[in-house]
């Protein structure tokens, strides 16, 4: 008897795991980073992205997946075989504290719309206090860049990075430190 093509999941990658080798150099000892599918440019629906949950390892809060009615957020949108699901959900766990699967609505570039399967840290602990991480913000426009977003996106994550830095190290007399010159931020 002939095996069938094995099923599979959709994902929606909108973080740090559009391309996780990126993490690498802040992150040590991430377990294997399985090999998943490119996929194709997708956007979810009526979510966005708030800075709230505070992850240790990037010493400061990271992003978090939300509601937002109206908004989009663009990422990929992967088939991940089922086998596999599991070695996703320990990398995600991994880079950011991502340990809560979202279902999502993403509309493809071709415009069909599909539900699919996001990972975002849980919003128990949640807190606007404390600073936004500067390593997870360069990070995470490295990995757009990396995962070919539309320049439009990975710009925006740039800028999001050095206005960040501006403000969190803004000194009394007006006056701000050179913005960051890591690699992926321009």
């Amino acid at each position: 008897m002939a095996s069938g093509p094995a099923a599979s999941r959709p994902w929606f990658a909108f973080s740090l795991d559009l391309a996780p080798a990126s993490a690498s150099r802040h992150l040590h000892g991430l377990p294997p980073v399985p090999d998943f599918p490119e996929g194709e440019l997708a956007e979810a629906l009526d979510v966005d992205v708030v800075y709230d949950v505070h992850v240790p390892n990037w010493g400061g809060r990271v992003a978090r997946l939300v509601d937002a009615p109206g908004h989009r957020l663009s990422g990929r949108l992967r088939p991940v075989a089922t086998e596999s699901w599991p070695a996703l959900a320990r990398l995600e766990t991994a880079l950011a504290l991502a340990t809560e699967e979202l279902p999502v609505k993403v509309r493809t570039a071709s415009g069909t719309v599909v539900d699919a399967h996001a990972f975002t840290p849980a919003e128990r602990n949640t807190s606007t206090q404390g600073p936004v991480s500067e390593a997870f913000l360069i990070t995470l426009a490295v990995a757009a860049e990396r995962a070919r977003l539309p320049a439009a996106v990975v710009e925006k994550l740039q800028a999001e990075a050095r206005i960040v830095h501006a403000v969190q190290h803004a000194r009394p007399d007006g006056h701000s430190p050179p913005p960051p010159s890591k690699s992926g931020i321009k």
